[in-house]
C-alpha cells in the first residue's frame, strides 16, 4: 500500500493522490475531510490520505498513473502566486505606541519570512521612535523583550495619508485614485487571482467601525464593499484579516459569508472591547505605553516559535486565543477553511524559521497589571504613569491635570449617553444598566445606526475628534445600536439632538474650551 501527500495551494492545503481504481487515471484528492480530529497538520494529512488511498498496481499502467501524478503536482505548484500583505495602524501618539508597534513587528515576520518588499505595503502614522516620551529613541519595541522592530522598516504611507480613503485605494490596487488623494505614486495591492492577500489593522474601533485619525471612520458595510470588489474582481486566490480593534467582530458579524475564499480573525467579538498589553516596562519608565495589543502581540510571537510549513493559520489563532483569556473574546468569520493552511502560505518562510528561533513566548493575559482596555489607553497610562513618579514632581502634576482633564471628558460622554437614552424613555435606570447596554446588543440596524453616528459626529465634535476622549465615548455606541434595535430613526435621532444641547462637548469649535 502506497500514496503520496503533497500541497495544494488552493482552498484546501493539503491533498492526497493516488492511483485510480480502473489503473489507467490518477486522481488529485482536493477534498479532504474537515471534520477528522488531529492535532497537527501532518497527522490530519496521515489520517485523511489513509482514508482514502488505493493499492498501487505493480504493471506499466501504474508507472503511467505515477508520471501523470507527477505532473499534476507540479502543476499545481506551477500555479502558486504571490503573497501580499497590507498593514495599517491608523492611530497615533505616545498613548497609542502599541498599534503601530504590532504593524512594525508584523512587517518585520513577513520580511523574515521571505516576502518581497514590493508585495508589503504598510500604512502608519510613524510618530513613536522619535517621540519626546521615548527613551529609546529611534526604537520601537512590542515586548518586554525590547527587540528593536524598526530598524529596516520601510512605511509607505505616513501621517495624514494614513486614511480611510487611501486605505481603500492601495487594497483595491488603485494606482490612479492613490495619486489623486496623495500626489504620489506609491505602492498598492496589485495582486491577481492566483495570489495570497493578508490585512492587518490594529487600532481602534466602535461598534460597527474602525476608527481613523481623521474622524471619517470605515464602517462594517463599507470593509465588505471592497472585499466584494475584490472578489468581483478576480484580485485574489484567498484573503485574509486580522483585525485588532475594540468590538473587531462587529465588522464580520452577519456580513461576511462563507463562500467567497475570505477568512476574517478578530482580537474580540463584535460586543466586547479589545486589550493591550505589556503595560509596565520599567525599561521605559515613568513613560510606559502599552507595547502592543494583547491579541496582536500572540500572533506574531506565535509565528516566531513556530514552523510555519507545519503550523495551521488556526494554530496561530487558538494560541493568540488561549492568551486573552478572561480579556476578550477572539473569533473567526467567513470561510474557516482557510484556517486550516499553513502559516507559510501568508507569511512566507525563511530558512531561519525552520528552525524557530524562538520558544513559546509567556503569555501577557496572566498579568492583570499588564493589559489595558483600548477605550481607557489615555485615562490608564495616565495612571499607571503617576504611579512610578515621584508625588511632588513637576512631571506627577502635569500629569494629575491631564488625568483630571480626561475624566472631565468621560463624565461629560457619559453623560451624553445617558440623555440620549432618557430621552426615549423617560428613564434608562441605573449606571449598570448602562453598562450593560454598551456590550450586549444584537446585530446592527444600519439603516437607523450610520445616521444616527453620524448626526452624534456632527453635533459633538468635542467628543468625537478629541484623541482623549472619543474612543471611550465610542465604547458606548452600544447603547445606540440597542435603541435602533428597539425604535424608529427618527426617533433616535431627536433623542440626539435633545442631549447634544444640553452638552458641552456637543456644538462646540474648540473641542478644549470647556475645560
Amino acid at each position: 500500500m502506497r500514496f503520496i501527500q503533497g500541497d495544494s495551494g488552493g482552498h484546501t492545503p493539503r491533498f492526497c493522490v493516488y492511483a485510480g481504481k480502473d489503473e489507467n487515471t490518477a486522481v488529485i484528492d482536493e477534498n479532504l475531510s474537515k471534520n477528522i480530529p488531529y492535532e497537527s497538520q501532518d497527522q490530519r494529512l496521515s489520517i485523511t490520505c489513509k482514508l482514502r488511498r488505493e493499492k498501487l498496481p505493480t504493471t506499466m499502467k501504474s508507472l503511467s498513473a505515477l508520471l501523470y501524478i507527477s505532473l499534476a503536482v507540479l502543476a499545481i505548484h506551477a500555479k502558486e502566486g504571490k503573497k501580499w500583505a497590507l498593514l495599517v495602524a491608523s492611530a497615533n501618539g505616545w498613548y497609542n505606541y502599541g498599534m503601530q508597534a504590532d504593524v512594525y513587528h508584523a512587517y518585520q515576520v513577513f520580511r523574515e519570512g521571505g516576502v518581497p518588499e514590493e508585495q508589503l505595503v504598510v500604512m502608519a502614522y510613524d510618530d513613536i521612535a522619535e517621540d519626546e516620551s521615548n527613551p529609546f529613541k529611534g526604537q520601537v519595541f512590542q515586548s518586554y523583550d525590547l527587540r528593536d522592530i524598526y530598524e529596516g522598516l520601510k512605511i509607505d504611507y505616513r501621517a495624514d495619508s494614513v486614511n480611510k480613503e487611501t486605505f481603500k485605494a492601495v487594497l483595491r490596487g488603485d494606482r490612479q485614485a492613490v495619486k489623486n488623494l496623495t500626489g504620489g505614486d506609491g505602492k498598492v495591492i496589485d495582486s491577481g487571482p492566483d495570489d495570497n492577500v493578508f490585512v492587518f489593522v490594529s487600532n481602534h474601533g466602535v461598534p460597527g467601525h474602525i476608527c481613523w485619525l481623521d474622524g471619517d471612520d470605515m464602517s462594517a458595510t463599507e470593509l465588505y464593499a471592497d472585499i466584494q470588489h475584490l472578489h468581483k474582481n478576480k484580485r485574489y486566490k484567498n484573503l485574509v484579516l486580522y483585525i485588532d480593534t475594540c468590538y473587531a467582530g462587529s465588522m464580520f458579524e452577519h456580513i461576511l459569508p462563507t463562500n467567497i475564499g475570505v477568512y476574517a480573525a478578530t482580537a474580540t467579538d463584535a460586543t466586547n472591547l479589545a486589550w493591550n498589553s505589556d503595560c509596565v516596562s520599567a525599561a521605559f519608565g515613568e513613560q510606559a505605553p502599552c507595547l502592543g495589543g494583547l491579541f496582536s502581540i500572540n500572533w506574531v510571537y506565535e509565528l516566531l516559535s513556530d514552523d510555519r510549513t507545519r503550523s495551521t493559520m488556526n494554530m496561530q489563532f487558538e494560541e493568540a486565543k488561549l492568551a486573552c483569556t478572561g480579556q476578550s473574546f477572539p473569533r473567526q468569520y467567513g470561510d474557516l477553511s482557510i484556517a486550516n493552511f499553513t502559516q507559510d502560505q501568508f507569511f512566507g518562510n525563511s530558512a531561519q524559521n525552520k528552525k524557530p528561533r524562538q520558544s513559546k513566548r509567556y503569555r501577557r493575559s496572566a498579568e492583570a497589571k499588564s493589559v489595558v482596555a483600548k477605550h481607557l489607553l489615555v485615562y490608564q497610562t495616565l495612571k499607571n504613569q503617576l504611579l512610578r513618579m515621584p508625588e511632588r514632581s513637576l512631571a506627577a502634576e502635569r500629569a494629575r491635570t491631564k488625568l483630571r482633564q480626561v475624566e472631565t471628558l468621560m463624565g461629560h460622554a457619559d453623560q451624553f449617553i445617558k440623555d440620549v437614552a432618557t430621552a426615549v424613555y423617560g428613564w434608562f435606570g441605573s449606571d449598570e444598566t448602562f453598562a450593560w447596554a454598551e456590550t450586549n446588543f444584537g446585530p446592527i440596524n444600519w439603516s437607523c445606526y450610520e445616521p444616527v453616528v453620524k448626526s452624534v459626529k456632527d453635533q459633538c465634535p468635542g467628543m468625537m475628534r478629541d484623541e482623549d476622549v472619543r474612543y471611550y465615548a465610542g465604547a458606548k455606541f452600544g447603547v445606540l445600536v440597542n435603541l435602533c434595535n428597539e425604535v424608529t430613526t427618527n426617533t433616535v435621532l431627536a433623542a440626539v439632538n435633545a442631549a447634544a444641547k444640553v452638552n458641552v462637548l456637543c456644538n462646540v469649535l474648540e473641542e478644549k474650551d470647556f475645560l
